[in-house]
């Protein structure tokens, strides 16, 4: 009986120790003013301009001028693409408008695109533009826009091409 007595008073003693240092410690953690998580720690602003936004301001025109390099091809296809537009502009019928069509496409450019092919649907609204139906019209304007790159095909340019598209469908 005196050996359970013993253990026992040895059990809740140091149950007593364990909860008045663990009560010491948690005070000492309340009580301190910087955290030891955090110490050593460098943290920026979370919307405040990093040393790239800040230096870069002067080489970000040097940048975009770098970025869009002269292209001869390029310049030859857009070249091509007015002076169909052109003769496109003087007569259109259903020849003049695949061909001007592929080289809108061949430009790659999703804003040139756009532009060819909201008026070539605003010249069918008008019914200037015959020999083609409004099917015909939405294929070749979807098939054409497969030609596009992703990136200029994914573009609001190629969404409003896609309403135009869904509009002559419907």
């Amino acid at each position: 009986m005196l050996f359970i007595l013993t253990i026992l008073f040895v059990l809740v003693a140091a149950v007593a120790v364990t909860v008045f240092v663990k009560r010491r410690i948690e005070r000492d953690l309340i009580e301190s003013n910087q955290p030891r998580n955090l110490v050593d720690t460098n943290l920026r602003p979370l919307f405040a301009a990093d040393e790239e936004e800040v230096g870069g301001s002067e080489t970000a025109d040097t940048d975009i001028i770098e970025a869009e390099p002269i292209d001869d091809d390029q310049e030859k296809k857009l070249a091509k693409l007015d002076e169909l537009r052109q003769a496109w502009g003087a007569n259109p019928d259903k020849l003049k408008t695949i061909e001007l069509l592929a080289a809108a496409a061949e430009t790659g450019i999703g804003e040139m695109y756009a532009g060819v092919a909201g008026e070539i649907t605003t010249r069918f609204q008008n019914r200037e533009l015959t020999g083609i139906s409004a099917m015909d019209l939405a294929d070749l304007l979807e098939t054409h826009l497969w030609l596009l790159p992703t990136k200029e095909r994914m573009s609001g340019e190629g969404f409003i091409v896609k309403q135009e598209i869904s509009k002559l469908r419907a």
